[in-house]
C-alpha cells in the first residue's frame, strides 16, 4: 500500500483516479477542500493501518468519509456515477477498516462491471484507489454546474437540499434549483451570499481544470462553503447541437414528403437501435424498382412498379430519425394502382374511402383495381400451398447455389479491384435475388396471419384472438432457430462441439441484421458463455406442437377445421421463413466480411459503416489516399446524427403530422399529458415497466422498448438501464444517479412526475419527451 497526502500529488499520480487527483489539485490551490489521504491499494499489514490511524489522530479524530477513486472514474467521458461504494460518518478504527475494504471490493460489483462493459467495452476493472477525507456536517449540500448539462438553460445551475447530499445524488429527494443565480423556489434559510460564494468558487474550479465542471459542495454549520468533489461534465454533445440535428431532420422530411405521409416500421422490428448507414442503404436497394420487393409483388400478381406517373420511381424504404420505415403512401399504389382511398392509422393502418383522393385517373382505374384485388385475393387464398411449396423448392436451390466458406478472413488476400467488384456483386445479388422468395413468403405469411386472426376474432374477440395466436406461436413452432439455440447451449457446455457449431451457425450473431455487428465466427471463443457462471441452464423449451392442434380440435365451432387448416399453413410458413433467414444471412455475412476488409485497408475501420453502399463503390475508398475531406465530413455528421437519433424511438407506425406533434410537444385533444423535469434529452415511444423492487424485476423478460418507471433509482439499477429506452422517476435532480447515467447512455429521462408508479401502469404505451419533460398517452 502507498499512502499519499493531498499536498504530495503531482502530474505523475494521475492513476489515482479523477476524483482524488482533482481534489488534490484544488486543495493545493488553496480551495476549501476537506483534508484527506489516498490509498493506492488495500492495507495488508498492521503498520499500514497504523499509519492511517496516526494521520486520523493528528487531524483530531473527526468523522471520516471513505470514497472510491478508480483510475477511470470522473473523467471527461464517463463519470462512474455511484458505481463504486462510499461510506460516510466513519467514527472508529474497526469501522474504518471495514469501510476501506468494502470500498476497494466495490469495483467488482455487478453494476460497476455492467457500466464498464457498456462504456469501455470491458468488464475487467481498472485500478481502484480509496480516498479518505474529514467529514463535513452540512447545513446544505448540493451540486454546481458551470453550464446546464442538458443545455436547456443558459448560464450555470445549482441544486441543493438540506443536510447530507447523499439523498440528492441518489435521487431520493428532489432538490431546490437556482438557474443563473435565480432561486426557482423560496427557501427560508437560504442566503444570497451562499449563491454568490458557490458561483465564485465554481468559476475558479472551471478555470483551474480548464473544462466545464459539475462540483459537489456543502455549507457547514458555520456557513462556510466546502468543496467535496469536482469533475468534467459528461455530455457527448450540447443541447444546441441536439436541437439543430432534430430541426434539420424535420426540415428534410417536410421537404421530401407531404404532411399526410405515413410510415410503417414493423417490417424491420427485429432491427434494434439505429441501423448503420451502410445497412440501411443496402436494404433500401431491395425496395427499388426492378429489385427483390417489386419482383416479389409481381410474382404474386400485384401491379408492382410500373412506368406510370402514379407509381413510385425510387425506393419505398425511407429513413426517419435514423430508423428504417416503409413509406405506406408509396407502397399502396404498388398493389393495385391509384384508388380513392387514404390511410387511416386507427385502430391499425387500413385504407378508407376519401373524397380528396378521388381523381379522374383513380376513378377510371378503380374497376380494374377492384378486379385485380379479387384476382390476387383468390390467388393468395387458394394457391398458398402452391406458393409455399415453390418457396421450399427455391430454398433448396439457394442453399446449393450460395454455399460458401465461413472463413471471415478469406478476403484478406484479394487485391483491391477484385474486392470492390465482389462487394458490388454481392450487394446486387442480395438485393435483387436473395431476398425475392423471402419477400414472397412474408406476404403469404401476413395474409395467412390476418386470415386466421379474423376467424379467431369473430369467435373469441379481437384481444383474446391476438393473445391466443401469440401463445400458439410460442409453443407450437419448432424452427431452425430453435435447433440453433439448442446446439449453442451444447457448444457452451462442451468445447469439442464449438467448431461444429461454427461451421453450421458461425454466420449468425447478436444484432445480425446490421452489417456493423460481428458474426459468431469472428468472435471465436468469445461467442460462447459459461452457462453456470451466467446463471443459465441447459434445459430446453418444452414445445407443445400437438397441444395447439388438440386445442383447436376442442373448439366448439363448426369453423375448427378451417382454423386448423389456417394454423397448419401459418405454422409451416413461419418455420420456412426462419429457414430462409438462416440461409440469406450467409451471403449477408460475406458482405460484412468484405466491408471489414475495406475498412482495414482504407484505415476507416468501423467508420466504414457510416458510409453507403454506393459511396464505397463509386468513391473507391479502399485506399486511404482516396479518402476525401467530403467523406470525412459525412462520417463526422453521421456520427453526430447517430448520437442524437438513438435518443429517439418512435411508434412503429407514424405519420409526418403525428411526428411534428410528438417533437413539438403540442398534443391533440385525444392525448393526455404528464409534466415533469427533463433530465436527459430525447424522445421515445415504448412500454411502461413499473419497478418498485429491482430484485424482483426479471430483466430477461423485458420488451425491447421498455420505459422504466420508478420512485427513484440507485447505482444498482445500472444493468436495468442497459435494457431500457427511457427512464421516469418521481424524485431526483440533474446530478442524481438516474440523470447522469441516462445522459451518458443516451437514454431520455424525466424526473418530478408525482406518484408516477401509480399514475402509469405496466404494459401501457407512452411517449416520453425528454426534451420538454412531457409524458403523453392516448386517453382511450
Amino acid at each position: 500500500m502507498t499512502l499519499l497526502y493531498f499536498s504530495d500529488i503531482n502530474q505523475n499520480n494521475k492513476d489515482i483516479g479523477g476524483k482524488a487527483f482533482n481534489l488534490a489539485c484544488l486543495y493545493q490551490n488553496k480551495l476549501p477542500v476537506p483534508e484527506g489521504i489516498i490509498l493506492t491499494s488495500l492495507p495488508t499489514k498492521q503498520d499500514e493501518w497504523d499509519e492511517i490511524f496516526d494521520w486520523w489522530n493528528n487531524t483530531g479524530y473527526k468523522p471520516l468519509a471513505v470514497r472510491s477513486s478508480a483510475s477511470d472514474e470522473d473523467d471527461s467521458q464517463v463519470s462512474f456515477a455511484g458505481q463504486n461504494n462510499s461510506y460516510l460518518n466513519v467514527r472508529d478504527n474497526q469501522t474504518l477498516q471495514i469501510a476501506v475494504t468494502k470500498c476497494f471490493d466495490s469495483i467488482n460489483k455487478v453494476s460497476s462491471k455492467v457500466y464498464r462493459e457498456h462504456f469501455l467495452g470491458k468488464a475487467s476493472s481498472g485500478c481502484m484507489n480509496v480516498l479518505i477525507q474529514i467529514m463535513v456536517k452540512p447545513k446544505f449540500s448540493g451540486v454546481y454546474f458551470s453550464s446546464d448539462p442538458r443545455g436547456k438553460h443558459a448560464g450555470d445551475l445549482i441544486e441543493f437540499i438540506e443536510g447530507y447530499g447523499e439523498a440528492l445524488v441518489s435521487g431520493k429527494q428532489t432538490p431546490y434549483r437556482i438557474y443563473g443565480g435565480v432561486l426557482q423556489d423560496t427557501h427560508p434559510m437560504w442566503e444570497k451570499t451562499f449563491t454568490n460564494d458557490i458561483q465564485r468558487m465554481g468559476t475558479i474550479v472551471k478555470n483551474l481544470l480548464d473544462v466545464d465542471v459539475d462540483m459537489e459542495w456543502a455549507i457547514d454549520e458555520e456557513n462556510q462553503l466546502k468543496l467535496l468533489q469536482a469533475r468534467p461534465i459528461t455530455a457527448a454533445y450540447t443541447y444546441s447541437t441536439h436541437l439543430r440535428i432534430v430541426e434539420q431532420e424535420l426540415e428534410r422530411l417536410h421537404r421530401q414528403y407531404d404532411q399526410e405521409t405515413t410510415w410503417d416500421g414493423q417490417t424491420f422490428a427485429e432491427w434494434t437501435g439505429i441501423q448503420s448507414y451502410i445497412t440501411y442503404t443496402l436494404w433500401q436497394k431491395a425496395f427499388l424498382p426492378h429489385n427483390a420487393f417489386g419482383d416479389a409483388l409481381k410474382q404474386l400478381g400485384y401491379l408492382s412498379f410500373v412506368d406510370k406517373e402514379f407509381s413510385p420511381h425510387e425506393s419505398i424504404l425511407d429513413r426517419v430519425f435514423g430508423r428504417a420505415y416503409i413509406n405506406l403512401n408509396m407502397m399502396f399504389p404498388l398493389y393495385f394502382g391509384p384508388i380513392p382511398y387514404s390511410i387511416n392509422l386507427k385502430p391499425r393502418p387500413h385504407l378508407k374511402f376519401s373524397i380528396k383522393e378521388l381523381t379522374a385517373q383513380s376513378l377510371i382505374r378503380t374497376p380494374l383495381a377492384i378486379y385485380n384485388m379479387l384476382k390476387v385475393g383468390w390467388n393468395l387464398s387458394s394457391r398458398r400451398k402452391y406458393w409455399q411449396d415453390q418457396c421450399l423448392r427455391e430454398l433448396a436451390k439457394f442453399k446449393h447455389k450460395m454455399d460458401r466458406p465461413y472463413d471471415p478472413t478469406m478476403y484478406q488476400s484479394w487485391d483491391n479491384v477484385e474486392l470492390l467488384k465482389r462487394f458490388a456483386k454481392e450487394c446486387h445479388v442480395f438485393t435483387k435475388n436473395s431476398l425475392l422468395w423471402p419477400f414472397i413468403l412474408i406476404v403469404l405469411t401476413e395474409a395467412t396471419l390476418h386470415s386466421l386472426e379474423a376467424i379467431l376474432s369473430n369467435l373469441l374477440g379481437e384481444q383474446q384472438a391476438k393473445k391466443t395466436l401469440k401463445r400458439w406461436m410460442a409453443i407450437g413452432l419448432k424452427t431452425v432457430s430453435y435447433e440453433m439455440n439448442r446446439y449453442f447451449k451444447r457448444a457452451c457446455e462442451d468445447t469439442n462441439k464449438q467448431p461444429f457449431f461454427m461451421a453450421r451457425y458461425g454466420h449468425r450473431g447478436a444484432g445480425e441484421l446490421d452489417l456493423s455487428n460481428p458474426r459468431w465466427v469472428e468472435l471465436g471463443q468469445k461467442a460462447f458463455i459459461n452457462l453456470k457462471k451466467s446463471g443459465s441452464t441447459s434445459e430446453e423449451v418444452n414445445y407443445a406442437v400437438d397441444k395447439v392442434e388438440d386445442e383447436i380440435n376442442g373448439l366448439k365451432t363448426f369453423k375448427k377445421s378451417i382454423i386448423l387448416q389456417e394454423w397448419q399453413l401459418l405454422k409451416s410458413m413461419l418455420e420456412l421463413r426462419e429457414s430462409w433467414k438462416m440461409e440469406i444471412l450467409k451471403p449477408f455475412a460475406h458482405i460484412r466480411y468484405i466491408v471489414q476488409e475495406i475498412g482495414k485497408r482504407s484505415k476507416l475501420f468501423d467508420d466504414i459503416y457510416l458510409l453507403g453502399v454506393d459511396e464505397i463503390i463509386s468513391d473507391e475508398i479502399i485506399s486511404p489516399i482516396n479518402i476525401s475531406d467530403k467523406i470525412i465530413s459525412k462520417i463526422k455528421d453521421r456520427k453526430q446524427q447517430s448520437l442524437v437519433f438513438k435518443r429517439y424511438s418512435l411508434p412503429m407506425i407514424i405519420s409526418l403530422s403525428k411526428l411534428d406533434e410528438l417533437i413539438s410537444g403540442n398534443y391533440s385533444e385525444e392525448v393526455d399529458c404528464l409534466d415533469g423535469e427533463p433530465i436527459s434529452p430525447g424522445l421515445v415511444y415504448g412500454t411502461v415497466k413499473i419497478v418498485s423492487d429491482i430484485s424482483q424485476c426479471d430483466m430477461n423478460s423485458l420488451p425491447e422498448d421498455t420505459i422504466i418507471v420508478a420512485e427513484s433509482t440507485d447505482p444498482g439499477w445500472t444493468p436495468l438501464f442497459t435494457k431500457s429506452v427511457g427512464i421516469i422517476v418521481e424524485k431526483g435532480g440533474i446530478l442524481s444517479h438516474s440523470a447522469i447515467v441516462a445522459r451518458e447512455m443516451g437514454i431520455p429521462a424525466i424526473s418530478g412526475i408525482r406518484d408516477c408508479i401509480n399514475r402509469l401502469r405496466d404494459g401501457q404505451k407512452i411517449c416520453l419527451d425528454g426534451n420538454n419533460g412531457h409524458i403523453s398517452y392516448e386517453l382511450h
